[in-house]
């Protein structure tokens, strides 16, 4: 389907493919970011996201179209076209990763990588039926994807399933697991120690019956507070 796709490897080779959303570099394989600008462009060195996938067995399936420099949640693109909705024809892909969401939805693909800053991931997910998912701010490396705005860009997974979420998201963030673990001892830790001190199960004191008393329960002070 024309608007999907901008550029695809001679050879994909052997492995799983991943769809790789234009934003994020791609070594020896055209990076446009969307723009005419970079129309030439073939980095040398992949982003490192894309590098995690493919230590693990994952190809590149090919760069999918954008909005230019994910900036704006159409994926209408002046350069390259407008991405086609495959499950609602006539109307739009949402974006700005959007590409990586029709190249699911029109089966081409089972997964891709998106990007999000404020919605890019997940919009596109929703208007065209597939699942993406928007990591944690830090908790995957955007390394080699073009910024748009750097304290909120993340990359993340996108796929016809959330197992296939699931199995991206633990390639690219390896530490996740192990950080949730530590967060789960924590919390564990904080309830039992609550628990041996009695934080949370004092009752409130009863008001005096000497006088009125405030809100709180403690009798109310009498005189100046000076």
């Amino acid at each position: 389907m024309e608007g999907i796709w901008l550029a695809r490897p001679d050879d994909v080779g052997a492995g799983e493919p991943v769809a790789v959303k234009d934003l994020l570099d791609t070594a020896g394989l055209t990076t446009t970011y969307g723009s005419a600008l970079f129309a030439e462009h073939v980095p040398v060195v992949s982003a490192e996201a894309v590098q995690l996938l493919e230590a693990d067995g994952y190809v590149v399936a090919g760069k999918t179209n954008l909005h230019e420099f994910a900036y704006g949640i159409s994926s209408q693109n002046a350069h390259y076209g407008t991405v086609p909705n495959p499950v609602a024809p006539g109307r739009l892909a949402g974006g700005s990763s959007g590409g990586s969401a029709a190249a699911i939805a029109v089966g081409d693909v089972e997964l891709a990588l998106g990007s999000d800053s404020a919605g890019s991931i997940r919009i596109p997910a929703a208007w065209c039926g597939v699942v993406g998912f928007k990591p944690t701010y830090g908790l995957v490396s955007v390394e080699g994807c073009f910024p748009l705005a750097p304290s909120y860009d993340v990359v993340g997974p996108m796929a016809s399933s959330a197992g296939g979420c699931e199995r991206l998201l633990r390639i690219l963030a390896p530490a996740f697991e192990s950080r949730t673990t530590r967060s789960c001892m924590a919390t564990t830790f904080a309830a039992r120690s609550s628990a041996a001190c009695g934080w949370g199960t004092r009752r409130r004191r009863r008001p005096s019956a000497s006088g009125p008393s405030t809100a709180s329960g403690l009798p109310r002070r009498s005189g100046s507070w000076t």
